[in-house]
């Protein structure tokens, strides 16, 4: 597949895309994950859930671009990117967060403490007995 970005949702409601995006190769999907990331930026848009449970399988190949997400100063995106795709991610590529993990659990940032990102890390990181 030449382009895969032209599988890319092209706006909050393009479902299309969605069945497009379910016959790529997780090899494929691997070159556009920066791109399907930016979608869960806002979980109210409706292809957010879609493109979360595309992703989940991908598991071990969202790392490079998770762990710049989660040194982002975008408390939302984090938050959304932790409770609806890091946690479902296996504990052993959990593991491989789990620096970032920590790192956000201790933070004092006060965004982060409103959107409550230290707890959510510390729960992931409990459930995946990772303290």
């Amino acid at each position: 597949m030449d382009d895969v970005k032209q599988y890319l949702p092209t706006d909050k409601c393009d479902y299309d895309s969605i069945d497009r995006l379910k016959s790529l190769k997780p090899e494929e999907l691997q070159r556009i994950i920066p791109e399907l990331l930016e979608w869960i930026q806002d979980i109210n848009w409706p292809v957010a859930p879609k493109i979360i449970e595309i992703l989940i399988p991908l598991d071990k190949l969202l790392l490079p671009q998770l762990r710049v997400i989660l040194r982002c100063n975008e408390y939302d995106w984090i938050e959304n990117c932790l409770w609806y795709l890091v946690r479902r991610l296996n504990s052993d590529t959990l593991l491989e967060l789990r620096n970032e993990l920590v790192m956000l659990s201790k933070s004092t940032n006060p965004n982060f403490i409103e959107y409550e990102i230290p707890q959510i890390c510390k729960e992931i990181m409990s459930t995946h007995s990772m303290e």
